[in-house]
């Protein structure tokens, strides 16, 4: 018999499965949490929305001085917004057209908003003055509690995201 008939068993070199191993190890952790569902990636992107919120909200009040104008938002358990576009009355619009609106998927997520102000107490809305600053109690520092993340405001207006 010759070589020709004879079949060469052929398989995967260590290199191969290595490689292999390694990508899979990789997607796994990059793309697994968004096809399951994190409450901590949730978490960071509803804080990452109301910084945006609270922040446009805030230079809205510094470019606009006018005593009679309304840089506000209303916060409740799921909701973050701004009051009916023109107004400052009625509280939250969940359809404000100023894109100053956060609300939580409540069937896909459990995150509840929490607002603090320095001395520990509840509050369910805010309004920025010319300066920037909180109409809130926040010598110390206001804090808006996104499950895990939180952001926070402190006295002289400076808003971030807090640990």
């Amino acid at each position: 018999m010759g070589s020709s008939t004879k079949q060469r068993l052929r398989g995967f070199t260590l290199v191969e499965l290595i490689i292999t191993l390694v990508i899979l190890g990789i997607l796994s952790v990059t793309v697994g949490p968004k096809f399951l569902g994190s409450s901590t990636e949730d978490a960071y992107s509803y804080r990452d929305r109301v910084l945006a919120a609270l922040r446009t909200t805030q230079l809205r009040a510094m470019q606009n001085s006018a005593i009679a104008s309304c840089h506000k938002l209303y916060i409740s358990a799921v909701l973050i917004a701004g009051p009916t576009t023109d107004t400052c009355n009625g509280g939250a619009d969940p359809n404000n057209q100023d894109d100053l609106v956060v609300k939580i998927d409540t069937q896909r997520s459990e995150i509840v908003f929490t607002a603090l102000d320095s001395q520990g107490s509840l509050f369910t809305e805010i309004n920025f003055d010319p300066l920037g600053r909180s109409d809130r109690n926040c010598n110390n520092t206001c804090r808006i509690d996104v499950g895990l993340a939180g952001v926070c405001i402190s006295g002289e207006g400076l808003i971030y995201a807090c640990p």
